[in-house]
């Protein structure tokens, strides 16, 4: 683009695989407009400095004009969330005197990076971003994650870096170092006095204090500075906490280039170092691979999930363990990835060597930092009730300038000065735009966020809050949420000759001993840790079936010295008996369990001189597949079928002896993609997970409510399809259609088979058709209703999905709203599922154990963990109720929340409202309203009650009908419209009633005097007060979202002591109140009785708007004209009104 031009620019978008992408906008400043701006600042007063400092983008656009990134000093980043985000872009002059030299970034980034001796990035979200030359764009700052191939790591990293090598590192990737800023005191009371809300109420106090209403800016300057007390006391407990949790400063081993072994500060590491993992364990400081020996890690930090993980050595060759990535990625590789922030509890290393893994990422960059991140910058809430609040607050600001006008006017025309008519204008604008509206609609968040808590339920997000309460569709995981964590073995279904034999319910009595025994033994990731066998619950309940122990060859803290790092033994019974089968198996290497590939394996070796022999435990398609195809029983699927459809778990058992010449040595360097083939099936492992007692209360609690229910699990389809039914998500007079998609990439054809499932037995039958799709035409869509007109759950498992979501995008949305059981899937599946339904305008809740669904969780409108941590990074919500029961809460208290928001809202409009009419009435007569007048309505009615409304429990029952998420809707538009006039008309009632009164005398003005004190002011201040206390009850919301107003004890309190005042304020006033509030004594309790008659009408005409008008479905079609035109609908509404049949099975 032409330098010199302010037109806009295309911008450029950077894209990081799991980063949000966002785009880039590149300006370079101009001197002319900058002093202009300058100028600008200064003959305002210091008032656009304040909206620079609240729009730094506006102060870019001003000061700068657009320009290509290449010549840029300063970019403006748009997100995904439309959020504008000012960087300026540093230079760094490149030299021979530099720490780094230009060679060394062109072997880190791959391709040269200076241009002209000068290396160009800027920082985003504690990230670092490069420009590229060549391609003439910025992109994010990797390590060792992406670009490096497995092999590299041996070849070239293995040995360590140099004390140089690690020091020009360091000056390119910078300390590893989480640095949470702990802002000083007086800088947060700076910045949270210049927030918005509080320079509004400075001015307003400004504007009170020159009026001498010097008692109620006392009052508001104490609330206020209340309120920035506690705001800056969470704020800096908040940060301190984050500081001491990701604080660390140990000492770390690393190896050197010249073979050296230094102790250096964890700081100091860097990306390429190798580090050296102490035999008792250490808490990772960085992401690093694991080069030689095992690891048990605890990762509870990142997934909430304690039990314990085994690592292994990264394999050498890329794309390794049935994955295509080109190089090493820690997504890929998770299971050979030590995470910065987990605890390694134990090593395991063999022949006296050392547990090494080289450093692939530091600080920001690490799994950790990545989580630091994620809180410090927070995905915001989609969430319309907050940008209609600042559209609501732009409309009472045109009331505001309708009041400014009048004042003008009529105090212009009487002759009073230009400073009193000043004071006036800006009173009535502190009047019109309430100051302590943004405040009081968090109050319902923070009571929700208490009673939650009591439960047992934390939330680290308390912005979610409201979110839950508009949730339309929840997703489950199935283990451990749906169904028990533990499973109980019921038995063993061995292969031979074809076939298989009859279930065994016990095999310690087997002899000889068979590989199904050994299996079973050996095939886990169990370890001992103080004395306990700890690790999955599955493998620990497999284990101990098996009858046989496990040993450590040594001591546990010393331990794995020798070439077998474990041992299993057969139980002395066993030995007893005089059999040939093993008695020791040690076992020599792991291949662990990947949720990617459905399956884990070993290698073991007989004590006795017999060879190798591999043994696999996973999924039973997959094992089949793997087998050898004359070792599978010919009645295989329908033998999986038979359990797996009466909700068993189902494992599957294989082993394969591996060549007698194949060495210890040789071992280490195998991959699993090289050994787990050509398998012998050895047969079936059949567990029964029971379901959870509050499981199916709870589905069918949400079910009545119209809250979509959906399962996303791991397991076997057809045993999700039978809890599915179990726990009530699929009906009994529902239908299932299983999707079975199958692609031939030679072809580049593919088909959907679509295939009833029955109610009854979950058998299969054949009653829906099976779709060709032709990949150059994707017309294709799925029909969703059958022909018998039964509602119809689609059940799909993770590699139909795949296929779906990879050539047929166009199916995929009809998938999303139909499917309700989605098997064997990833845990990026999970996350990728939950955001396609927020793509079809789903509010989405994910409900797990935070082991595998952490994606899911975090990606959801709401996640839920089922953990025993009070707060837990992997989702906002945190349940230490170890069932699903918790949801159900989470909705309840997020609806309560949501509507206790609103009423709020309503209630602080109308209250401004009421006290914009009693003033403009007041300001008619060239009075105005007493000091303490403003402070009784002020502190002692509006704050109380703002304080007490949201304390109402949130409803025993979730409603069907879901509270609205938006102010501008036709009921709360009808509502506050009808409230504004029956509230000015009851004020105006008034003010001519008293003017009929006999011993009625009006007021003289002075231009010399407030002229508060008169009849006229006193009578519309009466009103004024009951009419606070009426909107206060009718805008206090009860059922079906809230208990009922009368079982909120302290607001009930409250709104009787002001009734009370009011009436004793009315009737019978003490003399000292009369002279607070300057009234003039009314003579005629006729009079009284008068304004207590409007009052009751008042009463009786809001309580009749709210209960019946508002209410009222064809006023509200009238009003809003739904019927003259077409209403908006989400997008899962339009594909759910899509009426077509499965057709025809002919």
């Amino acid at each position: 683009m032409r330098a010199g031009t302010r037109e806009k620019q295309r911008g450029v978008k950077i894209n990081e695989e799991k980063d949000d992408p966002f785009v880039c906008f590149g300006y370079r400043r101009s001197t002319p407009w900058t002093w202009l701006s300058y100028a600008l600042c200064v003959l305002t007063v210091g008032f656009f400095i304040l909206v620079f400092y609240w729009k730094p983008d506006w102060f870019i656009r001003m000061t700068c004009y657009s320009c290509d990134l290449q010549e840029a000093d300063s970019i403006i980043i748009k997100d995904i969330y439309r959020r504008n985000h000012v960087c300026s872009i540093r230079k760094l002059e490149i030299n021979s005197e530099s720490e780094c030299s230009a060679k060394t970034l062109r072997m880190l980034f791959r391709h040269d990076v200076v241009v002209d001796g000068i290396w160009k990035y800027f920082r985003y979200q504690e990230m670092l971003y490069v420009w590229h030359p060549t391609n003439k764009a910025f992109y994010k700052l990797r390590a060792l994650d992406g670009a490096t191939s497995c092999s590299e790591f041996y070849d070239k990293l293995q040995n360590g870096l140099s004390r140089q090598e690690a020091a020009e590192r360091r000056y390119v990737y910078g300390l590893n170092k989480i640095v949470i800023q702990v802002r000083p005191i007086l800088v947060l009371l700076v910045q949270e006095v210049l927030n918005p809300f509080y320079v509004f109420q400075i001015f307003s106090v400004c504007v009170w204090m020159v009026d001498e209403y010097y008692i109620y800016s006392g009052c508001i300057i104490l609330m206020s500075f209340i309120s920035i007390a506690l705001s800056l006391y969470t704020t800096r407990k908040q940060s301190t906490t984050l500081r001491d949790m990701v604080h660390s400063d140990t000492l770390v081993e690393v190896l050197r280039k010249s073979g050296e072994s230094i102790e250096v500060m964890e700081e100091e590491i860097v990306p390429g170092d190798v580090i050296v993992l102490p035999s008792q364990g250490c808490l990772m400081t960085c992401d690093a691979v694991l080069l030689t020996g095992n690891c048990i890690v605890n990762e509870s930090m990142l997934t909430g999930e304690s039990v314990p993980v085994t690592k292994t050595p990264l394999p050498r060759t890329s794309g390794v363990d049935g994955e295509s990535a080109p190089g090493y990625s820690a997504d890929k590789h998770k299971r050979h990835t030590l995470f910065c922030g987990t605890q390694v509890i134990q090593t395991r290393y063999y022949g006296g060597g050392m547990v090494k893994a080289v450093v692939v990422q530091t600080g920001f960059s690490t799994a950790k930092g990545g989580l630091v991140r994620s809180i410090l910058f927070p995905k915001p809430m989609d969430f319309s009730m907050l940008k209609d609040a600042i559209m609501f607050i732009g409309l009472l600001a045109s009331f505001a300038f309708i009041g400014f006008i009048y004042t003008i006017v009529v105090f212009v025309n009487f002759g009073f000065d230009a400073g009193y008519i000043a004071k006036r204008c800006l009173d009535i604008i502190t009047i019109a735009v309430p100051p302590v509206l943004p405040a009081a609609l968090t109050i319902g968040m923070v009571y929700a966020q208490l009673r939650l808590k009591a439960k047992g339920i934390f939330c680290i997000s308390p912005q979610r809050i409201n979110t839950c309460g508009t949730l339309n569709v929840v997703c489950f995981d199935k283990t451990g949420t749906l169904t028990e964590d533990g499973l109980d073995l019921m038995g063993v279904q061995l292969a031979a000759g074809g076939s298989f034999g009859k279930m065994k319910t016990s095999v310690t009595k087997d002899a000889p001993v068979g590989h199904h025994i050994v299996a079973m033994a050996t095939c886990h990731s169990l370890t001992i840790i103080n004395g306990e066998i700890s690790g999955d619950p599955i493998d620990l309940k497999m284990f101990q079936a098996s009858g046989w122990l496990e040993e450590p060859t040594s001591e546990e803290t010393t331990h794995f010295d020798m070439m077998v790092p474990t041992i299993v033994r057969s139980p002395p019974t066993a030995a007893k008996r005089k059999s040939e089968g093993v008695e020791e198996v040690g076992i020599l290497k792991q291949f662990p369990f990947s949720s990617e590939l459905q399956r884990m394996s070993v290698i073991t070796k007989s004590l006795r001189d017999e060879p190798m022999q591999l043994y696999i435990k996973g999924s039973p398609e997959l094992v089949a597949s793997l087998s050898k195809m004359d070792t599978v029983p010919s009645d295989f699927q329908e033998q999986l079928n038979s359990y797996t459809k009466d909700g068993f778990r189902v494992l599957a058992l294989a082993t394969k002896q591996l060549d007698s010449k194949l060495s210890w040595h040789k071992l280490q360097q195998l991959n699993r993609d090289q050994v787990e083939r050509d398998l012998t099936f050895v047969g079936l492992l059949i567990m029964q997970n029971k379901m959870k007692p509050e499981t199916k209360p709870v589905i069918e609690e949400l079910m009545n409510a119209n809250i979509r229910t959906v399962m996303v699990t791991g397991d076997n389809i057809l045993t999700a399809i039978n809890i599915a039914r179990k726990c009530g998500m699929v009906g009994a007079e529902e239908d299932i259609v299983r999707i079975e998609a199958d692609y031939c990439a030679d072809a580049k054809h593919s088909a959907l088979h679509c295939t009833k499932v029955t109610s009854e037995q979950d058998e299969i039958s054949s009653d829906y058709r099976s779709f060709d799709m032709d990949m150059k035409n994707c017309e294709t869509s799925l029909q969703i209703e059958p022909f018998t007109r039964r509602k119809v759950h689609f059940a799909i498992d993770g590699k139909s999905l795949e296929i779906v979501r990879k050539h047929h995008q166009c199916v995929l949305p009809q998938l999303a709203v139909q499917g309700t059981i989605f098997a064997r899937m990833t845990p990026d599946q999970k996350s990728e599922l939950v955001q396609t339904l927020q793509d079809l305008d789903y509010r989405v809740g994910m409900c797990g154990d935070g082991a595998n669904d952490c994606g899911a969780l975090k990606a959801a409108h709401a996640g839920i963990a089922l953990s025993e941590a009070e707060a837990s990074v992997a989702s906002p919500f945190t349940s230490k109720i170890q069932n699903i029961s918790c949801v159900p809460i989470v909705i309840k208290e997020g609806r309560a929340a949501l509507v206790t928001s609103f009423g709020m809202f309503k209630f602080i409009a109308l209250y401004s409202m009421i006290q914009f009419v009693s003033v403009m009435i007041c300001y008619t007569v060239h009075s105005a309203l007493s000091n303490f007048m403003f402070m009784y309505s002020d502190i002692f009615v509006c704050t109380t009650v703002i304080l007490f409304m949201g304390r109402n429990k949130a409803y025993h029952s979730i409603a069907m009908k879901k509270p609205t998420t938006k102010l501008f809707v036709t009921p709360i538009i009808l509502s506050l419209t009808l409230q504004v006039a029956i509230q000015t008309a009851c004020q105006a009632a008034i003010f001519v009633i008293l003017k009929t009164q006999s011993w009625f005398v009006p007021m003289v003005p002075s231009k010399t005097d407030k002229n508060i004190q008169c009849w006229e002011t006193t009578s519309v201040f009466l009103v004024s007060m009951f009419q606070y206390t009426i909107m206060a009850i009718v805008y206090t919301p009860g059922k079906p979202y809230r208990k009922p107003i009368y079982r909120n004890y302290l607001y009930m309190v409250d709104l009787f002591v002001i009734i009370v005042c009011s009436f004793v304020m009315l009737f019978y006033p003490p003399t000292k109140i009369e002279e607070l509030f300057e009234f003039e004594h009314i003579p005629s309790f006729r009079f009284k009785g008068i304004i207590l008659a409007v009052v009751f009408s008042n009463f009786i005409l809001s309580a009749f708007v709210e209960l019946f008008l508002v209410s009222n479905r064809s006023l509200l079609k009238l009003v809003s004209c739904k019927n003259c035109r077409r209403a908006k609908r989400a997008k899962y509404e339009e594909l759910m009104m899509i009426s077509t049949s499965l057709g025809d099975p002919d």
